[in-house]
């Protein structure tokens, strides 16, 4: 079964190489059927491992739920690099990780429907970080861009 962390490695060590320069914005979706609790977990670990990938704090986060379990959050860098999480709810293609990195002098992607059709849904290895998955939950209750405090570090 394939892993969010064999994805975020080859991201991370395809940044390390320096192609695609500094990371500006990263579009990156989860599909799966997990429950609302696993969908945060799944999200917690995303934004983190975004963070990492930008290589700056966590500044704001800004959330909305959709119909069906869909879960959108806009993230705000403190170098003021963007992106885009979303969770959605259903059915996996491929792995269930659609991704794109945009640098300042180049991209990555990573399609879920490129995977063969065997591919199990991508499996969380990580620990989420609570104090993360509180943050994208008050952005979610108070339907306002929160402002991360030091859980925000990546």
């Amino acid at each position: 079964m394939p892993s969010l962390s064999s994805v975020h490695r080859a991201v991370q060590s395809t940044l390390a190489s320096k192609r695609i320069g500094k990371v500006v914005f990263v579009r990156y979706v989860v599909q799966g059927k997990g429950a609302a609790d696993v969908a945060l977990a799944k999200l917690a670990v995303a934004v983190t491992e975004v963070g990492n990938w930008i290589g700056s704090p966590l500044d704001k986060v800004y959330g909305l739920r959709g119909d069906g379990g869909h879960v959108s959050l806009t993230l705000q860098f403190r170098d003021g690099a963007t992106a885009l999480v979303n969770f959605a709810h259903g059915p996996a293609r491929g792995d269930g990780v659609d991704l794109l990195v945009l640098g300042n002098h180049g991209a990555i992607y990573h399609d879920a429907g490129t995977a063969s059709l065997w591919d199990e849904e991508a499996s969380v290895a990580e620990k989420a970080n609570p104090a993360l998955v509180a943050a994208i939950e008050r952005a979610l209750r108070s339907g306002k861009p929160e402002t991360v405090g030091k859980e925000g570090r990546p």
